[in-house]
């Protein structure tokens, strides 16, 4: 009968759980051994025996050597039988790199450390393999010998004091540099990377440099190469570049113009193929169709390899039919007409002469300032609580549908006008400044506009920094808001120095003569407009 094959979603739910019993199995064992997952950079796995008279109380003597002579220098050893639960001690040893891989992700360690223990007659042999988890490949050899059984505690700590040697020693990085790339320059991927020839030796740091390399965008595949030198580490990262754009092509354009798409895609031909930069450079596209009218416009990118070092970029574009606005709506608006505001937006609907004036076209950025123009409107003529939400914009086969919601609230009138703080001049002579007093509803731009006159009027009498601020309290009725203006006039402001540039061929005292400003005398915003219209007189 034919073996049954697994569903691949059994066997990553497997492969899932495997990992969180490995996750959780370790975090416990850190606890018990009192390690953080930063101190142990190197993980032990209890040794395969090989032993004729191999029994289980032989097996807890060797672990329980290994366990204590490791523990004590920090380094980590997790049980036999739950190490036997994730490696298989009776098929191929060592375990594949890849299980050792998941073991040292799991438990952020660098090195994992596998080896065996073999005795033949009464002579015995410790060999372990120190997997770098950058180079797997090229494991580092330790081993130690006794002369009969009785040698194993000792024989355990001389592989032990070699393994410190290994991961502890003062290790440097002797050199670093790319290789494979043929058209992006070794300079700027090494400037991409913190890693530096004459750094320590950082397994953590060399792994953010990888990712730092692949996301340049300009590879499809980055790999580090780690070997020993005389005086440190040899850092290559390997790199297979992307293949060069030798074709860059639009189809089924009609209503625009190549120049224009060619303007707002971001690549060209002979640049290295970036399948990021081409996806954005369908987002532009369509962009640029929208802002003509095309809403319904589709396009893709086709990239071809006609070899592997060149790529064929093709842009398919299906413009489809400019969509218009057919009617624009107002809801929840009672005081005044849709007519009434319809004139005080810039969007309209569509009408004969769309096609030379281009009205009619939906504009997301200019509906949403429309949204503002017709609640700026409401806010000067008393509604000073309206609320306009952000426009509702349906699209029905070839037409838009644009609706503005609103909420009016109360209308106010004007109440009282008072004027408080620091007076410069009599009080009636500042009130008949505004113009609010005049007007029968509460008006955000005219009072907007009073607030300038003030501030202008004290600063033509040299209180520049004048602050006004205006406080409006409703009336017992509700129907009315009272208004207080508050002036805190500062200090008085002199002028120090005044700098004449830009003069090549006029004389400082002839500029100077027609100023209305002068040096030390208090500053004055109307003397200083005197002063640049004189100026501009000269000629």
């Amino acid at each position: 009968m034919a073996s049954r094959r697994k569903h691949p979603s059994i066997l990553s739910k497997v492969s899932m759980y495997r990992k969180l019993f490995l996750f959780l199995l370790l975090i416990s064992l850190f606890q018990v051994a009192n390690i953080s997952a930063n101190e142990a950079e190197t993980l032990f796995l209890p040794v395969k025996i090989t032993h004729s008279g191999n029994n289980a109380e032989f097996t807890k003597r060797v672990d329980n050597y290994f366990t204590e002579e490791l523990g004590n220098h920090g380094f980590m050893m997790i049980d036999r039988m739950q190490a036997e639960s994730l490696a298989d001690y009776k098929g191929a040893w060592p375990p594949p790199v890849s299980t050792l891989k998941d073991i040292a992700q799991t438990t952020g360690t660098n090195n994992v450390v596998i080896g065996n223990l073999t005795v033949l007659g009464i002579q015995l042999s410790l060999d372990v393999k120190v997997f770098d988890l950058l180079a797997p490949t090229k494991p580092t050899y330790l081993s130690s010998q006794g002369q009969s059984v009785d040698d194993l505690k000792q024989a355990v700590a001389d592989l032990s004091t070699q393994l410190i040697g290994y991961t502890e020693k003062d290790t440097t990085i002797a050199s670093i540099a790319p290789e494979g790339n043929q058209r992006i320059d070794s300079g700027a991927i090494l400037r991409r990377i913190s890693s530096k020839a004459g750094n320590p030796y950082d397994p953590s740091t060399l792994k953010e440099d990888l990712k730092s390399i692949y996301q340049m965008g300009y590879f499809d595949d980055v790999q580090i190469d780690v070997a020993d030198g005389n005086i440190g580490k040899k850092i290559t990262f390997r790199v297979i570049e992307k293949p060069v754009i030798s074709s860059l092509t639009y189809t089924g354009y009609d209503e625009l113009k190549e120049e224009e798409l060619k303007a707002v895609v971001n690549i060209k031909e002979q640049s290295i193929l970036n399948p990021s930069k081409v996806n954005t450079g369908v987002e532009a596209l369509k962009a640029l169709y929208k802002s003509k009218g095309y809403y319904a416009t589709q396009i893709t990118a086709d990239i071809s390899y006609p070899t592997p070092e060149n790529a064929v970029v093709q842009y398919v574009i299906d413009e489809g039919s400019k969509i218009y606005i057919k009617e624009i709506n107002f809801e929840g608006n009672e005081s005044f007409s849709d007519s009434e505001l319809t004139d005080e937006i810039e969007t309209g609907e569509k009408w004969f002469m769309s096609w030379l004036t281009s009205t009619g076209l939906l504009k997301p950025d200019q509906i949403r300032q429309d949204a503002g123009r017709v609640g700026a409107f409401y806010h000067n003529n008393g509604y000073l609580e309206a609320k306009v939400g952000e426009p509702e914009i349906v699209q029905e086969k070839e037409w838009f549908f644009v609706t503005f919601n609103i909420e009016e609230g109360p209308r106010f009138r004007v109440g009282t006008v008072d004027i408080q703080g620091d007076l410069i001049s009599d009080k009636d002579i500042i009130l008949d400044l505004l113009a609010i007093r005049s007007e029968e509803y509460m008006s955000r731009k005219t009072l907007r506009s009073d607030i300038l006159k003030i501030t202008d009027y004290y600063a033509e009498r040299g209180y520049a920094f004048a602050d006004v601020k205006p406080m409006m309290n409703k009336s017992e009725s509700g129907e009315r808001l009272d208004l207080i203006i508050n002036i805190r006039k500062s200090d008085l402001v002199y002028i120090s120095r005044i700098s004449i540039k830009g003069n090549s061929r006029t004389r400082d005292n002839v500029i100077r003569r027609d100023l209305a400003v002068e040096e030390g005398g208090v500053f004055g915003s109307r003397a200083l407009r005197r002063s640049s219209q004189a100026l501009q007189r000269l000629g």
